[in-house]
């Protein structure tokens, strides 16, 4: 796959429905010195010398350790991943990959979230690319197997967003699933009728909803988080039909027996109506609000945010969110690409060096909320 399915910068735009692009500039200002940075790359057996990508992450089950999903390129080949371990590091990865079959062979996979399966499998949802389609169409993936180094091929699905769905049938280019929690998968498709929508698939019933913001021209949902029961929320972003290439990071809340979603609320970075900001993860603050990552640009400086939402007494969200800008020391380029109670993970760049490399930030107060 491309670099730019691995660095997930929310730049708005046609590439927000793969994965967010980088700015073209970064924010070089000094980040509070109270936030603890880990290095989290690749240490499985892959030959070494490639570059790491971090996209989700689930507690695995009630034990103290997460899946975090991501993708490791070498050798021009994009892996896609899951570790199982410590939260800053020193656990064990696995090498998922989409199998070839005849007429399909698989040229790149990228695992973008995980959760608890029963008797101890885990679920993973995802992209591949295949040699004959060519890297610029994206199927979407389930995966409902055992944690290991071989998998078999029945515990895969591909999900393509049906064109039955899709205003004058026409066929669907791209499927992005981005998050999966509780039976419930959320993504993106792009089709010739749509600039771009998300979508919302139930496991259960094989079912697919198209999701569009009231006001939008573009909806992205990357994120979403199990309350209990029929609820759940979810987080991405939207750009306006009115709008002039700007976007805005939003939460909702999604009932999955209705299929209403209700409480949408937009958020920008430190409430500054310039900024393009979209919401990469969602999890909750264990206090009954949310922590999000969200990439962001104001006036071409990239930001990196782990952003704190509180619900108000009616059940909605408050709008006045915290924001707390990360920026891996000493890098041209960090992203903010999924959150875990107060740790924000993804990828930097450090200065004048090529490759990408993964980061665990632990950020002070962050969990519970305060």
């Amino acid at each position: 796959m491309k670099l730019r399915n691995i660095l997930l910068l929310s730049i708005w735009g046609t590439a927000l429905l793969s994965a967010c692009s980088s700015g073209s500039s970064s924010n070089n200002s000094v980040t509070p010195p109270s936030i603890q940075y880990s290095q989290m790359n690749y240490t499985g057996s892959l030959p070494t010398g490639g570059t790491t990508g971090l996209t989700g992450i689930r507690q695995v089950g009630t034990t103290s350790n997460v899946y975090i999903t991501g993708s490791y390129v070498v050798n021009g080949l994009s892996n896609g991943t899951l570790y199982v371990g410590p939260v800053t590091g020193g656990g064990t990865y696995y090498t998922y990959n989409y199998p070839s079959s005849a007429g399909a062979t698989t040229s790149g996979t990228n695992v973008y979230s995980a959760d608890n399966g029963v008797n101890s499998n885990v679920l993973l949802t995802g992209t591949y690319t295949t040699a004959e389609s060519g890297e610029s169409h994206a199927f979407g993936f389930y995966y409902n197997g055992s944690v290991s180094s071989t998998q078999q091929a029945n515990n895969w699905q591909t999900l393509i967003f049906p064109e039955s769905q899709v205003p004058g049938n026409l066929p669907v280019g791209n499927t992005y699933p981005h998050s999966i929690m509780h039976g419930i998968i959320v993504g993106n498709y792009l089709s010739g009728t749509t600039a771009g929508n998300g979508f919302i698939y139930n496991i259960a019933t094989n079912s697919y909803q198209s999701v569009q913001h009231p006001a939008a021209r573009y909806t992205t949902i990357y994120g979403i988080w199990w309350n209990g029961g029929e609820s759940y929320t979810i987080a991405g972003g939207y750009s306006a039909t009115n709008e002039s290439g700007l976007g805005v990071g939003f939460v909702a809340d999604y009932n999955s027996t209705t299929k209403l979603l209700t409480n949408w609320t937009e958020y920008t970075h430190n409430n500054q109506p310039a900024a393009i900001t979209h919401f990469e993860g969602i999890t909750t603050d264990g206090a009954g609000g949310y922590n999000l990552a969200a990439g962001s640009e104001v006036a071409g400086v990239s930001y990196a945010s782990f952003v704190h939402i509180t619900r108000n007494s009616s059940g909605g969200f408050n709008t006045n969110a915290t924001w707390t800008d990360a920026w891996y020391p000493n890098s041209s380029t960090t992203t903010a690409d999924t959150v875990y109670q107060n740790y924000l993970y993804g990828v930097y760049m450090e200065s004048g060096v090529s490759g990408l490399n993964g980061y665990a930030a632990a950020i002070p107060g962050g969990y519970p909320a305060n």
